[in-house]
């Protein structure tokens, strides 16, 4: 079943100040930006806290923009967010209407304290981000009057676990999976999926049920593969990963009646498929069976500003 309707965003209030950055020598066009915060939900944490005191904004010519982030709910010293209260088209304003120069901006650097940062999960676990800084993908600036922009957190990509779980060494969080996407060229998946194909085949409950995004069109269904990370120093080759593989755009786990949503997707073609069998390190490829069962994908055209609806049901 597909169905449209239009995107809604939720704002919340936060207090801010900013810290001009360095200033060109010539007249410049500038146009007003703002940047919300959004994540996908992993299974078992509770909890994400991240801190942030500060995000960057460099210039491709050179010229940097640093913006203090303050909330009255820490004194103002830093800016405190629980990542899983912002999940599907919910985002966080971090920072308002602040003017830059039109152009192209080659990166976004999100300054954190991992003093502060945790994760709730069977207890409260150390949360470490290197060098205290999300180090993310540019952007471009047009001579709009306002342009919003959203940092989506993919945390079954981004957030990965120390050790294991029954030797719990707190966990790491990385830039890998965290994109920075423009609100005007994007769109909303969401839809439900039928609680006969939770349990079907091999599958069991506990397995993980979770609905994976690829960005395109007819793919081979052996390409497709779960998350992974290459780039990753623990990352260990799997002769079985296929030579031409398709990694997920994003994924995200099912609620408990079967719902799921994908919030800020940039607008195209894609196709979205349900394993019920998915077990997933953020790092490794598993080799899970997606679709799990077979015949639940499906292809689908996200239009910007729209939300679109696709279900799976039993066949």
């Amino acid at each position: 079943m597909l169905t449209k309707h239009p995107i809604a965003l939720l704002t919340l209030p936060i207090v801010l100040t900013a810290c001009g950055g360095e200033s060109s020598t010539q007249d410049t066009q500038t146009a007003k930006v703002s940047f919300a915060i959004t994540d996908a939900p992993v299974l078992t944490a509770t909890e994400v806290v991240v801190a942030y005191d500060a995000i960057e904004i460099k210039h491709q010519n050179g010229e940097r923009y640093y913006f203090e982030l303050d909330d009255t709910n820490n004194s103002g010293s830093y800016l405190s967010v629980n990542l899983l209260d912002y999940q599907g088209d919910d985002a966080l304003p971090i920072l308002s209407n602040e003017p830059i120069a039109v152009g192209t901006y080659k990166e976004v650097i999100l300054h954190t304290l991992s003093q502060h940062s945790y994760v709730v999960d069977n207890g409260q676990h150390d949360l470490k981000i290197p060098s205290n800084k999300l180090k993310l993908g540019g952007f471009e600036v047009t001579q709009e009057a306002v342009q919003s922009f959203t940092i989506d957190f993919n945390l079954q990509k981004s957030l990965v676990l120390r050790g294991n779980s029954s030797s719990n060494n707190g966990y790491n969080l990385k830039p890998h999976g965290v994109s920075i996407v423009d609100n005007s060229a994007v769109a909303t998946l969401t839809g439900n999926v039928e609680s006969d194909l939770w349990s079907a085949g091999d599958c069991a409950l506990e397995d993980g049920n979770v609905v994976y995004l690829y960005k395109g069109h007819n793919h081979i269904l052996a390409d497709l593969v779960d998350n992974l990370d290459p780039t990753d120093s623990e990352y260990v080759a799997n002769p079985n990963l296929p030579s031409q593989y398709v990694a997920p755009f994003s994924s995200v786990y099912i609620d408990e009646i079967g719902n799921y949503t994908f919030g800020f997707v940039p607008a195209g073609d894609y196709s979205v498929a349900f394993s019920c069998s998915a077990n997933d390190d953020p790092i490794q490829y598993d080799e899970i069976a997606i679709p799990n069962p077979e015949g639940q994908l499906k292809e689908i055209t996200l239009v910007a500003g729209e939300t679109l609806t696709a279900d799976f049901i039993t066949q």
